[in-house]
């Protein structure tokens, strides 16, 4: 079956990744303390890469507030890499996609998502205007992207689905050349790749003078899904809160907290999001004051990734249950007997714990 070669090699770049990293981990976590992963502690260890939502709470006060009253305390460890960093044991938290979580679950690590943050925000973009979806693309073509997992797990997943097309390094159908998101434009206009996955922030001046097309009507990988899989579903995370389970079941008021402080980020967030973009630019590559405009337009108009809660539902679990399925039809290295990783739903509290900002 063609669907399951989708990707293929993505487990195993995923396994050879957990390797290298668990060979480097001397069993206590590093990171900054803390307990061990069934062990009670105040300290959480949390991995994920730079984000404004979280600088915000920082900078305010607010999170500072939070862990004085609390008696927790959240240890940050920035990084790009926090899939590793995770999976090498040094953190207790992770923000990633729930299409990645199986490959942890898949490397024996039992994981339990009980929180979100972001939906899938990346796009399919082309130089070429009359490529609409992926089944124009000619045979042999080849789509670039900055890592042969993450975010091109998901889109290959759906192209999978929605076109019946083979997304693999060294497919004779549609191939993947890996870049960096600064060269990928290039490559498309050079056409040594027929479109691109990627982050819009990362493409403003391109997309703002129509010099790239955004595939696919538009639409981002969670809102394909929200609107042809499981319609209104607002999801296909890419930044999913999981922790390992025997973390979490030995610290769930931490648990409890972590959700607390992200739920204040998210009010916040709603709040001020322009004054946020104003104050880091950097988080949303812009350079100047149209392109913080065009940024700001986009997420009052075309979509705002940010969840409004971090909460999860029973009702929202059962509408991601299917991106599992659409990874499984993807990836031939998980078994067609894998089960859903564990989803946990945590009660908000009666009153909002968030403090004011400064």
């Amino acid at each position: 079956m063609a669907g399951r070669r989708v990707l293929r090699g993505l487990a195993l770049l995923a396994a050879a990744t957990l390797f290298a990293v668990s060979c480097g981990d001397d069993g206590g976590g590093g990171g900054g303390g803390g307990g061990g992963e069934g062990e009670e502690s105040n300290i959480i260890r949390f991995t994920f890469a730079p984000d404004p939502a979280w600088d915000w709470v920082k900078d305010q006060g607010i999170l500072e507030t939070m862990e004085q009253e609390s008696g927790f305390r959240i240890i940050q460890l920035a990084t790009w890499d926090e899939w590793a960093t995770f999976a090498g044991g040094h953190a207790d938290v992770v923000s990633t996609g729930t299409y990645e979580t199986p490959l942890l679950e898949e490397q024996g690590i039992e994981t339990v998502t009980f929180g979100q943050f972001n939906m899938n925000k990346d796009v399919l973009v082309t130089a070429h205007p009359e490529y609409k979806t992926a089944s124009d693309f000619p045979a042999g073509c080849k789509i670039a992207t900055e890592s042969v997992t993450g975010n091109t797990i998901i889109w290959g997943s759906l192209i999978n689905e929605f076109d019946g097309r083979e997304v693999a390094e060294g497919s004779d159908d549609i191939g993947i050349v890996t870049a960096d998101y600064q060269v990928i434009p290039n490559l498309l206009r050079e056409d040594e790749a027929c479109a691109g996955i990627l982050d819009p922030t990362q493409v403003i001046p391109d997309m703002a003078s129509g010099d790239l097309t955004v595939m696919y009507d538009g639409l981002s990988a969670s809102q394909l899904y929200g609107e042809t899989i499981v319609p209104g579903h607002e999801g296909v995370l890419s930044n999913a809160f999981v922790s390992r389970a025997a973390w979490f079941d030995a610290n769930p008021e931490a648990a409890a907290f972590f959700l607390e402080v992200w739920d204040c980020a998210m009010v916040q967030w709603a709040e001020h999001r322009d004054e946020i973009i104003d104050t880091y630019p950097q988080h949303f590559a812009v350079e100047d004051e149209s392109e913080a405009q065009f940024m700001k337009d986009y997420f009052e108009n075309t979509f705002d990734w940010f969840v409004e809660s971090p909460y999860l539902t029973d009702e929202w679990i059962e509408g991601e249950r299917p991106v599992f399925d659409l990874v499984k039809d993807a990836l031939e290295e998980i078994p067609e007997d894998a089960e859903f990783p564990r989803h946990e739903v945590m009660t908000p509290p009666d009153d909002s714990p968030c403090p004011e900002g400064t």
